[in-house]
């Protein structure tokens, strides 16, 4: 089991330096330039007083809202990208390709080999998301006196850092679909459509007032991705939540797991079925 463990982090060692490093630009242009378009930023203010662009929290009033706005709003959902990726590829995407057949071939019970490839999966993002947060604290350490707010480094790569829970969270949909769905294909289009519509929802959810009976289903709503977030930290309460629906989710990629049949390429219902042709 360990050495399945060490084997999965090499497998992801060139995702997690790419992307973190693709990842780490992000943040480290934004917070760079601000000093140089700060006396700007009000002009854009007026834009964002529409009504869209209020619900999903945008300003560029402060150097807090301007991080909310551009890279607390768009860091867990750019790594929400790869935790769809790398979790429907994980047994999806390794049964597609034939590997998964020889991984379960051997003597480790399969509860296990889901358990080490979440295990590494989560440990893929922690360090993506390290490598992101770094970039982003080293270059406002570095602009310290240039830039006016009570935002520290420490505490904005701790709140880039508390996207972890998020990402996991779509990471073990993605690995419970990658389990119940009968290939790759499938399981990506439905952990992409669950993202966008959670991105989407839990945005909307201030602006339409039907939506609002369904905000706790928008797993978005649970990582504030606004200037208040920023300055006071996320909700020990809304992190429980990510960690719980993750847990979930864990569990039933186990159960479902448990009881693929490899290669077959069909939905949980219709397993264990003979073929038509053989049936007659």
């Amino acid at each position: 089991m360990l050495r399945l463990l060490l084997q999965e982090l090499r497998f992801r060692r060139g995702a997690i330096i790419g992307w973190g490093l693709g990842l780490c630009f992000f943040p480290v242009v934004y917070v760079g330039l601000y000093p140089t378009f700060a006396d700007q930023m009000a002009g854009f203010q007026e834009i964002l007083e529409l009504p869209i662009y209020q619900a999903m929290g945008m300003t560029m009033a402060s150097f807090e809202g301007y991080m909310a706005s551009t890279v607390t709003n768009l860091v867990p959902l750019i790594l929400c990208i790869y935790a769809v990726l790398n979790g429907t590829g994980t047994l999806a995407g390794e049964e597609d390709s034939g590997r998964l057949e020889m991984i379960v071939a051997l003597p480790i019970p399969r509860w296990q080999i889901v358990a080490v490839k979440a295990f590494a999966l989560g440990v893929a993002l922690l360090l993506i998301l390290a490598i992101t947060a770094s970039g982003a604290a080293i270059t406002l350490a570095t602009l310290e006196g240039q830039v006016e707010t009570q935002v520290t480094p420490v505490g904005l790569f701790l709140n880039l850092l508390a996207a972890w829970p998020l990402a996991m969270a779509f990471a073990m949909i993605s690995l419970f679909l990658g389990a119940f769905s009968p290939n790759r294909r499938t399981a990506s289009m439905i952990a992409t459509v669950v993202v966008i519509a959670s991105y989407l929802g839990s945005n909307l959810t201030g602006l339409i007032t039907s939506l609002e009976p369904f905000e706790n289903f928008f797993l978005f709503r649970f990582y504030e991705a606004t200037a208040e977030g920023l300055e006071r930290g996320q909700q020990a309460g809304n992190t429980l939540v990510l960690l719980a629906a993750a847990l979930v989710a864990f569990g039933v990629a186990v159960f479902f797991f448990q009881r693929r049949n490899l290669t077959v390429g069909a939905w949980p219902w219709q397993r264990g079925r003979l073929p038509r042709e053989a049936s007659s």
